[in-house]
């Protein structure tokens, strides 16, 4: 039976939802499943790792995210030593939309973790021994930080969390990893669109930076994300609008063209149908939300 463990289980303050826990000589784990991401990095030994789309082996450098509600469990262990990252981003209010320009932090913590069941875990980040001993490091510098609980120990942890998270996306992007190639250019695709929403952006321009055909890229952003790629740049122009919305300095039209609309009734209109309301009627919500 899958069992399903919840927040209360393993964080001591459910306000803050952050934990670092390395375990030495991890014995056999039965599936399980949680509504918190699991950054798993193996420091040492091996074993199998176990997921309800199938089981791949695991070994020293070897990292990956359990994203909120996979199932996974560990089997076969051989003196695996691992180290566990708890934590909720949108409880902690990490700003994530700030490493949307960075390709390795979309192809390691968006790519891979939907793509893993079709790839046989082929593409996960691997660390070389320098790196790895850098990424101990790191997480022993966590550890002791949520251990001490030191005056301002929240804010610093997270800010050990983010360096952590951006270093795990920087080395999964580098050039020389061949092994994670293609999800590397579906991170590429991500990047691209949201540095340049504003502008035109056709199909033949993402399969061009993609490496794929039309197809295979369809496909591909379909298992990912389930939407096309046209849906994915008209969902960050919507997005982007209503960030833009929450100032009332800039006026609708702008906020349209600055988010690559063309015409102004075309954009209330996908914004309405993305948002339930018209953007006029957003800002007024934000604005009444500020002054409560």
């Amino acid at each position: 039976m899958r069992k399903r463990l919840t927040k209360a289980e393993f964080f001591e303050d459910t306000n803050f939802l952050l934990l670092c826990r390395k375990w030495n000589d991890h014995q056999d784990c039965p599936i399980h499943s949680h509504d918190f991401y699991e950054l798993v990095v193996i420091l040492d030994g091996h074993g199998r790792h176990v997921t309800g789309a199938g089981e791949y082996s695991i070994k020293a450098g070897d990292v990956f995210l359990i994203r909120g509600n996979m199932v996974h469990g560990y089997a076969d262990t051989d003196r695996m030593t691992l180290a566990n990252i708890l934590f909720d981003p949108h409880q902690l209010g990490l700003p994530m939309r700030m490493l949307r320009d960075l390709p390795g932090y979309h192809a390691l913590f968006r790519v891979e973790p939907r793509l893993r069941s079709y790839d046989g875990f082929r593409n996960h980040l691997h660390l070389d021994t320098e790196e790895l001993s850098t990424a101990e490091r790191m997480i022993a510098r966590l550890e002791r930080e949520l251990e001490d609980k030191r005056p301002g120990y929240r804010f610093m942890a997270c800010s050990y969390l983010m360096e952590m998270i951006v270093f795990f996306s920087r080395a999964y992007g580098k050039p020389d990893r061949q092994n994670s190639l293609t999800f590397r250019r579906m991170g590429e695709v991500l990047s691209y669109i949201e540095q340049n929403y504003s502008e035109e952006i056709t199909i033949d321009r993402l399969t061009k930076i993609a490496g794929m055909s039309e197809s295979t890229l369809l496909r591909t952003f379909k298992r990912v994300l389930n939407r096309s790629p046209m849906e994915q740049v008209m969902r960050t122009r919507i997005l982007k609008a209503a960030e833009l919305l929450e100032r009332d300095d800039i006026l609708i039209t702008e906020v349209a063209f600055d988010c690559g609309f063309n015409d102004s009734n075309y954009f209330t209109r996908q914004f309405n149908r993305a948002m339930g309301v018209t953007p006029t009627v957003y800002r007024e919500k934000n604005r009444s939300r500020k002054n409560v």
